[in-house]
């Protein structure tokens, strides 16, 4: 996008802001994927509270999870889950611009401002994030973050530089590691918020699928980079779209300019939640936006090939069905590559790929201590085509997922024995097959033969672990994910 389209966007903002109070809401600061307040929200849902949140989109605005809190507060008798009301809110105060902590501005004319820090420490014994495939990285780094935000009517704005020295050690992070000291811009904002619409340009993770793990289509895996979003409808129908340029390929004829877009089609009815998208990676040497794919309501099946733009289409969906006390249960499909034409060439036979999820959180266990479970398998040619620039990744990373190839089986116990600390103790047993997106596709002599899913060596990893979050004290946050791993046949060699 053109520095000139990027004031315009600014500038409608803020006109937009200027409209009469009764025809917008107010703004309400978000709260990133990566925050402890999520521990606490993920508890309460299990515990069936917080029933008007998407089980299917994040992240959350600060006023909405602050009313959910609220409610809880107002009705609940167990002590623990209070507890946990009471954390959340506790958490929500790092966005709080708003009177009474909502994290909304009350006036256009008494526009609200916050500032604050953040000093941290990070141990772990893996450089790697997914705890299912860890490395041998031990360390124990520092650092800083700080938050400058403002509120002003629908007009919310915020930017979260960090310095963290544990991105040094982590093979994902595409930046330089060579340095003393490692800093992002973590999350960059501005966003328009009315009634029936909402207009986002900037950065923070997205996640679309079931809650308790990452999406397929969409999902918090990469590190945060910047977007064009936009939402219009209500809760109960609503269509959701992101536009991003992503890092250029370099190919020997040349680079190629990558672009990502996808778009939701949701809708809500009593307990059931539902929700169809589209998403399609362009590429193309001096390639730049396409107005057909940034367009929220066409259809990029249909456009792709009638105005013939290159890139990859792939499809999802995903259903969630709010239980409440009996629990909440959810599900997602990813479908790419599938082939419809009639008399195409041999690029056309490629094999399909193929995602899906299906989770289960709060299952009635005892008393306030509930089960969880969840399964997913990607397959081994997903995430990548034949041509190589259309990697479904940002800076290497899967747009949805950060491996694939791969089926895990996720089971465990969610416990509410400690005021203020929410714990999950749980076994998981993956199988990861040597199908990578980041290797050249297969050859067109291999398709006939080549399985579908698990290529190659597989490896096997089992662990038991606890995860889990506590607030020792209002600023004093601790989490963490300890466990085990038995590994065979590791990094894909036999025995």
């Amino acid at each position: 996008m053109r520095a000139s389209s990027v004031v315009r966007l600014v500038v409608a903002l803020v006109v937009a802001a200027c409209v009469p109070t009764a025809a917008r809401a107010q703004g309400s600061l978000y709260v990133p994927l990566d925050d402890i307040a999520y521990r606490y929200v993920d508890a309460l849902l299990a515990r069936g509270e917080l029933r008007g949140l998407s089980l299917l989109e994040r992240p959350y605005n600060a006023a909405v999870l602050g009313a959910g809190a609220d409610s809880t507060l107002a009705h609940s008798q167990s002590a623990v889950v209070r507890s946990y009301a009471i954390a959340l809110r506790t958490a929500l105060q790092r966005y709080a611009v708003g009177p009474g902590g909502t994290g909304a501005a009350t006036a256009l004319d008494d526009p609200r401002f916050i500032v604050n820090a953040d000093v941290f420490a990070t141990a772990q014994s893996s450089g790697e994030r997914n705890l299912m495939q860890a490395d041998a990285r031990n360390n124990v780094t520092g650092g800083v973050g700080a938050r400058f935000a403002m509120v002003a009517g629908p007009v919310a704005a915020l930017v979260h530089p960090i310095i963290d020295n544990r991105l040094n050690n982590d093979p994902d992070f595409a930046g330089r590691q060579d340095r003393a000291i490692a800093g992002r811009t973590e999350d960059a904002y501005v966003s328009g918020q009315w009634n029936y619409a909402e207009l986002f340009l900037g950065r923070i993770a997205r996640n679309w699928g079931p809650y308790p793990v990452q999406g397929l289509q969409l999902g918090s895996a990469p590190y945060t980079y910047d977007h064009l979003y936009i939402r219009a409808g209500t809760d109960r129908v609503h269509v959701a779209a992101l536009a991003a340029k992503l890092d250029d390929a370099f190919e020997p004829d040349g680079v190629y300019a990558r672009y990502f877009y996808t778009h939701r089609l949701g809708v809500s009815w009593k307990r059931i939640e539902a929700g169809v998208s589209e998403g399609f990676l362009a590429t193309g040497i001096g390639r730049s936006y396409d107005l057909a794919m940034i367009n929220p309501v066409n259809i990029y099946a249909l456009s792709w090939r009638n105005e013939r733009i290159d890139g990859n289409l792939s499809l999802g969906g995903n259903l969630a069905y709010h239980g409440g006390p009996l629990g909440n249960y959810t599900a997602e499909l990813f479908l790419d590559d599938v082939q419809i034409d009639r008399g195409c060439n041999a690029v056309c036979k490629e094999p399909s790929s193929y995602g899906a999820t299906i989770a289960a959180e709060g299952m009635p266990f005892w008393g306030d201590q509930k089960l969880f479970a969840s399964y997913t398998r990607l397959s081994g040619l997903a995430y990548r085509t034949p041509q190589y620039a259309e990697q479904y990744s940002s800076f290497g990373v899967g747009l949805g997922q950060s491996f694939s190839d791969y089926d895990e089986a996720r089971v465990g116990v969610d416990l509410a024995l400690v005021p203020y600390t929410t714990m999950r103790v749980y076994g998981a047993f993956r199988r990861q097959g040597q199908g990578d997106y980041h290797l050249p596709y297969p050859p067109m002599s291999d398709y006939r033969d080549l399985p579908g899913f698990l290529l190659g060596t597989v490896e096997h990893v089992a662990r038991v672990g606890l995860t889990g979050g506590t607030m020792l004290a209002p600023g004093l946050e601790v989490t963490a994910d300890v466990g085990y791993n038995h590994v065979t046949d590791s990094g894909h060699l036999t025995g």
